[in-house]
């Protein structure tokens, strides 16, 4: 049996630090998206936007930006 990476999800953080987003959004990845990098790329043709944080990024859909 083989194992393969199938990519990674990339999830809405909240509207602030202390709150989850209310509909817990996820990218719509593409197929071809296998990287985070990949996957922050299609959200933002979807509207999403990424902010840096000391140590991480901020991804958030668009109704918590």
């Amino acid at each position: 049996m083989s194992v393969h990476p199938i990519g990674v999800e990339v999830s809405c953080d909240g509207p602030d630090p202390g709150t989850d987003c209310p509909n817990s959004a996820a990218v719509a990845a593409t197929f071809t998206s296998r990287t985070a990098r990949e996957v922050r790329a299609d959200g933002r043709t979807q509207g999403w936007t990424v902010r840096r944080s000391p140590g991480r990024l901020l991804d958030l859909c668009p109704e918590c930006h």
